[in-house]
């Protein structure tokens, strides 16, 4: 993707900005030859299917369309290895799409179409939708809802039992929503992610283990992000470093949502946090050497043999 076509569109390089269906097949009519690659994708639904296929028991709590977008996405859920069950269909929206626009310096610029996923509702879950499961991961997308919505959400996961992480997506995100997020964090969040350009959003343009000490005053856990530069994590006022693998890297599409579930995945498993960031480190690795946020089987070979070695 040349950089002279993200920059024709609306929208700053990097970011994401919603789009409605029209607007989304509008760029896509405009990118005419270049090929277009489809994959399920969402940010916590790429961290529940890197956990799926990590052989951790996983579902997916959202909303797609009754189309064939939709039985696609559920097709490749259960081949992952995830649970089907908790996904809601739609009957009057089409599934979310988001496209995701990959120049030569390996950056992606999103352009989402949420459609049927923003007839989840938030307010609706219960209880009964987290039995079973002893986390809930969700991302900072769901801030588009209602805060009292949100916040119903994350009562509930807890009173289920479940720990609650939270990655908050994107800087456009925090700059919506930082007073919720800041209230919502120190009241419910166990674990929150963040990028260094969502911390800077959040937390003002400070050195990384700065904005490192401030994150672990609203969470238990806290992660920065930092791409190729490695990445910080807090606890209890101890904080440890991981270091970004070298890869060539071709898109950086969802790297971050696997960098979580790569952690996520050591969490529970009792490991220390600086070997959990290892290990996301590792799957972000694997997943920024290739097109779209799905690995190839010997890429999860090599990560399941990873973690195995780590046991």
């Amino acid at each position: 993707m040349e950089e002279q076509f993200v920059s024709g569109i609306r929208g700053d390089k990097g970011g994401m900005v919603m789009v409605d269906g029209g607007e989304l097949r509008e760029i896509l009519t405009r990118l005419g030859s270049v090929p277009v690659r489809r994959t399920p994708g969402g940010s916590a639904g790429n961290t529940v299917f890197d956990l799926a296929r990590l052989a951790v028991p996983t579902a997916l709590l959202g909303t797609v369309g009754d189309d064939a977008d939709g039985e696609f996405y559920r097709a490749q859920l259960a081949a992952a290895g995830g649970s089907t069950h908790a996904l809601r269909r739609s009957v009057s929206a089409a599934t979310a799409a988001c496209l995701c626009l990959v120049t030569p310096d390996a950056e992606r610029t999103m352009r989402p179409a949420l459609a049927a996923a923003l007839e989840f509702d938030p307010a609706g879950v219960t209880e009964a939708d987290f039995a079973g499961y002893t986390l809930a991961h969700i991302e900072g997308y769901i801030l588009a809802h209602p805060e009292d919505k949100v916040e119903h959400l994350l009562k509930t996961a807890g009173a289920a039992g479940c720990m609650i992480s939270l990655d908050l997506a994107s800087f456009e995100v925090v700059n919506a929503f930082r007073p919720a997020i800041l209230r919502l964090v120190e009241a419910y969040v166990d674990v929150v992610f963040a990028n260094s350009d969502e911390a800077d959003a959040l937390l003002g343009a400070l050195p990384p283990e700065e904005q490192l000490t401030r994150l672990q005053l609203l969470a238990p856990v806290a992660v920065v992000k930092m791409g190729e530069k490695g990445a910080w994590v807090g606890r209890g006022g101890e904080k440890s470093f991981a270091p970004a693998q070298k890869v060539a890297a071709v898109d950086t599409t969802a790297a971050g949502d696997s960098f979580a579930a790569g952690f996520l995945y050591g969490l529970l498993k009792g490991w220390d946090d600086a070997r959990s960031a290892r290990f996301g480190a590792a799957v972000a690795a694997e997943t920024v050497q290739v097109f779209g946020a799905a690995l190839p089987d010997d890429a999860w070979m090599r990560l399941r043999n990873l973690a195995q070695a780590q046991e």
